[in-house]
């Protein structure tokens, strides 16, 4: 791709966010809009059109922050992912700190009630047709998340050394997360079966890496 044409493409994934009162002012309308429009279709059904009638405004104001849908799913994916980013920062309860493979599950646990109480979460983030933006999006946060899960197991847990944890975090997350899009894809929302089937899956990626029992640092 010419330097030309990804410049073109990124003006219309990239949403035009506010500066002004009045333009945020529009803005926090439009993306409740967003939202409310995801849980009732698919993001490939949604038409800036639909947006305007949604907001109740005009056409024209739309096209002004969302040159395309696509930049309006866009978006609504960098809001969801930071919300999802900044409760992953957080630690969680005491007995998340029994093993590693608990601190994954309380996490995970986590992360799935929120979601699963969210229908325009899952279609955005976990749907079959996703914006390809939007795709590179969550696989960008999922590298973050690998980040975040690897500096906390190391201040949990006496770590071997093992080179590219952070790596093999994220491509462990990614595991999770295919069961999670089969479970969506089937049946709508992430079942307690196949959310089973990944922490198995994900515990043994990681058991190639990490012995069954790690000792715990002093808090």
């Amino acid at each position: 791709m010419t330097i030309a044409l990804k410049h073109a493409r990124m003006g219309k994934i990239t949403p035009r966010l506010p500066a002004r009162a009045d333009s945020k002012a529009r803005f926090q309308i439009l993306m409740p809009a967003v939202e409310a429009l995801l849980l009732r279709h698919d993001p490939s059904e949604i038409t800036i059109q639909m947006i305007a009638e949604e907001a109740h405004m005009p056409t024209a104001t739309v096209y002004h922050f969302f040159p395309t849908v696509e930049a309006a799913m866009f978006a609504q994916a960098q809001i969801y992912i930071e919300h999802l980013e900044s409760i992953a920062t957080n630690d969680g309860p005491p007995d998340d700190r029994a093993s590693w493979q608990n601190s994954w599950r309380v996490a995970a646990q986590r992360w799935r009630g929120l979601v699963n109480s969210n229908l325009a979460y899952l279609r955005l983030l976990l749907g079959a047709d996703l914006p390809r933006d939007v795709q590179r999006l969550d696989s960008d946060f999922n590298v973050r998340l690998g980040r975040i899960i690897a500096t906390r197991f190391e201040r949990y847990f006496v770590m071997p050394d093992v080179e590219g944890m952070e790596s093999i975090c994220a491509n462990a997350i990614e595991i999770c997360d295919a069961f999670w899009r089969m479970s969506f894809e089937r049946h709508a929302t992430i079942t307690e079966d196949l959310f089973e089937e990944g922490m198995r899956a994900v515990f043994a990626y990681m058991r190639t890496y990490l012995p069954d029992v790690l000792e715990p640092r002093e808090p």
